[in-house]
């Protein structure tokens, strides 16, 4: 495993306006840059596949924005827990950070529902716009926001349930040099994490 640093910045909403909008709008426009670590996997390992930290770096940030960690207990038929949950001026917040495939958004957006009827008084579902892969770059936000505006427009939920659900974009960047992180950034860092076993 090689690690690299990133960071996320230009935090955005979607939408802008509604309830979530509302008591949120402030605490998650108002983040800035948020450092975390992209890791990539030997090689030899699912092809130098990468993650990151950025769901503990966000933690962190929030926290320091008046935020709290809470736990959100679940109904014990779902089986996937969310990322985390935190508290903001007595309202309870489940995020959902999707990283990597743009067609489980849809999913998201489900599971967001679940939250909302497990208790959570607000669901927010974050996304890159630069989401980086061996075949070019998504703009996971960007479709992300087709998918909800779908939704609404073709009656796929609540009015009401959609108030309480929000969108949160942002670009993710290398931080050595500052750049977008794009595919060929992707590919440098596959190449720098497979260079220590290429040496031995």
């Amino acid at each position: 495993m090689t690690t690299f640093p990133a960071y996320a910045t230009n935090f955005e909403l979607h939408p802008k306006e509604g309830e979530a909008a509302r008591h949120l709008g402030a605490l998650l426009a108002g983040l800035g840059r948020v450092n975390f670590t992209f890791t990539v996997a030997d090689a030899s390992v699912n092809q130098g596949q990468t993650a990151c930290d950025l769901d503990c770096a966000l933690v962190k940030a929030l926290c320091g924005r008046g935020a709290e960690t809470i736990h959100l207990p679940l109904p014990p038929y779902v089986s996937q827990e969310l990322d985390f949950a935190f508290k903001f001026n007595e309202h309870s917040v489940a995020v959902e950070i999707e990283k990597a495939n743009r067609e489980k958004i849809l999913r998201d957006i489900l599971k967001c529902h679940i939250y909302l009827h497990a208790g959570a008084d607000f669901a927010v579902i974050v996304l890159p716009r630069n989401y980086s892969h061996k075949h070019g770059v998504w703009n996971l936000f960007g479709f992300g926001i087709e998918r909800y505006d779908e939704c609404r427009k073709y009656g796929f939920g609540t009015a009401e349930k959609f108030g309480r659900i929000m969108l949160l974009g942002f670009n993710q960047h290398e931080a050595t040099t500052n750049r977008l992180i794009t595919k060929a950034i992707r590919e440098e860092m596959r190449v720098k994490a497979a260079a220590p076993m290429m040496a031995t």
